[in-house]
């Protein structure tokens, strides 16, 4: 028996450091999870080029996935490479926010979904 996807067919790609936020930061993993979205994580800012450049790869191959079985794509935050990643797989950047506050990105993705 298969169950439905949890995540709504909703998945972000999102800034590591929004992810497990420090204080002040936006927590962007619970808000995404209590709107039903799973989250690709991207790999932080003070990664090095040359360390994020095959995790942005892996992340645009999950993306690129999703996007071909009908998922409705974000990305919450930013990450120098991650367009060059996407249009490898064909994808352009999906909508984007780098959001101030954990109530402009709850109200962010209800207007996407809306």
């Amino acid at each position: 028996m298969q169950h439905p996807d949890a995540r709504g067919f909703k998945v972000a790609l999102v800034q590591g450091e929004l992810l497990q936020p420090t204080e002040g930061r936006v927590d962007a993993l619970k808000v995404l999870a209590s709107e039903d979205w799973g989250a690709i994580q991207l790999p932080s800012a003070d990664y090095p080029d040359e360390v994020a450049a095959p995790l942005l790869e892996q992340a645009a191959e999950q993306a690129e996935e999703f996007h071909r079985h009908g998922y409705l794509l974000a990305v919450v935050g930013r990450r120098r490479g991650l367009d060059e990643a996407l249009a490898v797989y064909g994808l352009e950047r999906p909508p984007s926010i780098d959001p101030t506050s954990e109530v402009e990105l709850r109200e962010w993705l209800c207007d996407l979904i809306a």
